[in-house]
């Protein structure tokens, strides 16, 4: 964020609240020390940047900032890849759950996952599609992506809860007590 020009800890979080919270969020509680501990590395230099009677710090990249941030994004080692869903993780233990709140767990999941690709293609597309006019590409890539995966994601669980429902009939359809004709 300091390389693409936003050089405070308040510009930086609601840039990444615009940006990557989808995949990558962050707290006021993270920017500030990590934006200390970079200053303290000399990865960063900060400066104080008043607004009106509010005190503000400003940063900026450093050559060992840029340095080290060209080696991280050349590193050959691949990141171990962390995915944390609350609702995934509840769909895992819906089990514990009647077939009907099971469902309806689902169903919610789903409505979520419509709203995050609306919020993705209404707010975090527009914003991308400005990116490549400040001589970035890869924001919008990776916006794209987003959205993308939000698009599969709620189709997924609208088919996933389409699947339950007939289960759901079956299983009724297989419990309902055989009619005897009269004899």
């Amino acid at each position: 964020m300091l390389r693409a020009g936003i050089g405070t800890g308040y510009a930086i979080k609601r840039a990444v609240d615009q940006s990557t919270r989808f995949f990558w969020s962050t707290s006021f509680a993270q920017v500030y020390p990590e934006l200390a501990r970079l200053e303290k590395q000399e990865y960063i230099v900060g400066h104080d940047d008043p607004l009106g009677d509010r005190p503000r710090r400003s940063y900026r990249l450093t050559k060992k900032g840029e340095h080290a941030l060209g080696d991280w994004l050349r590193s050959p080692s691949v990141p171990s890849f962390e995915f944390r869903d609350e609702g995934l993780l509840r769909l895992f233990f819906a089990d514990a759950l009647p077939n009907e709140e099971a469902m309806a767990l689902v169903q919610r999941l789903s409505r979520d996952a419509e709203r995050a690709e609306l919020a993705f293609r209404e707010e975090i597309l527009p914003m991308a599609e400005t990116a490549p006019t400040h001589g970035y590409r890869f924001p919008l890539i990776a916006a794209r992506l987003g959205a993308d995966y939000y698009t599969w994601r709620a189709r997924w669980l609208a088919d996933l809860h389409g699947e339950l429902a007939l289960g759901s009939a079956a299983r009724r359809s297989k419990t309902k007590p055989a009619r005897h004709a009269r004899t």
